[in-house]
């Protein structure tokens, strides 16, 4: 039996119980799903903002720093809302330290046990900050 036909058996039961019809529709994403998208998709933006800030001083000896600091400020300011000292250090790392220009990754390892921590993504981010607010709620 396929999911759909399930789903419509379900929803008959429900409509028998209830004596009238019904309507069924998938689960609304939760809050925290919905944070975790946002999250990614910024710390994706500000990579790229970022990289096109680095090439064009780079390879056209444009510096944009100056006038794209106040953006910066703006951002750091509301993440300062959200996430605690440690979470704000970790996604710095993320966004201006773990791409090398060399091309070179930089890895996070665990302290005791020198496992590596995935970090890759912005998705790795966003689950280590969780970990991190787990332990050290704000």
């Amino acid at each position: 039996m396929s999911k759909k036909d399930n789903v419509k058996k379900i929803k008959s039961y429900i409509d028998d119980i209830l004596g009238t019809k019904s309507s069924l529709r998938d689960k609304l994403p939760a809050k925290k799903s919905k944070e975790k998208e946002l999250f990614c998709e910024i710390l994706q933006n500000l990579q790229f903002v970022n990289g096109r800030t680095m090439g064009m001083k780079h390879d056209y000896k444009i510096n944009m720093m100056d006038y794209d600091d106040p953006f910066y400020v703006a951002l750091e300011n509301l993440f300062k809302l959200n996430y605690t000292q440690e979470q704000r250090n970790l996604i710095n790392w993320w966004l201006y330290d773990k791409f090398l220009p060399t091309g070179e990754i930089l890895i996070l390892t665990h302290k005791e046990t020198e496992e590596i921590i995935p970090s890759d993504t912005p998705k790795d981010i966003w689950n280590l900050i969780q970990e991190h607010a787990k332990k050290d709620p704000k």
